[in-house]
């Protein structure tokens, strides 16, 4: 029963002694908290790079809108204009193009 008991206890002894010591648990300890912070950091970058394509995408957005409206302004006052240029304009006379304007010619005189 000794032999047992003396052999379990050499067992357990051996197997402590093995195990990591303080310095290499403290190790162990600051490579896991390394590995936090590089992936937190490495978030936080990738959240960061996604709200500057948020924000370039709205960006554009923002300049087709205000294109578009001055767009549609200028058509607008283009449009404005034509009616009041059509409204205050006189009739002209139109003159037919085929009808050369009527002269006398220099033979056909009176007498």
């Amino acid at each position: 029963m000794k032999k047992v008991i003396y052999g379990l206890f050499s067992g357990v002894v051996l197997l402590v002694a093995c195990g990591p010591n303080a310095e290499e648990q403290a190790k162990e300890q600051q490579r896991i908290a390394d590995s936090a912070a590089s992936a937190a950091a490495a978030e936080t970058q990738a959240r960061i790079q996604d709200s500057l394509a948020q924000a370039a995408v709205f960006q554009a957005q923002e300049a087709q809108r205000l294109t578009d409206s001055l767009q549609a302004v200028a058509v607008a006052d283009s449009i404005a204009k034509a009616s009041q240029k059509k409204a205050t304009s006189s009739p002209k006379k139109l003159i037919k193009q085929d009808e050369a304007p009527k002269t006398a010619k220099p033979a056909q005189g009176r007498g």
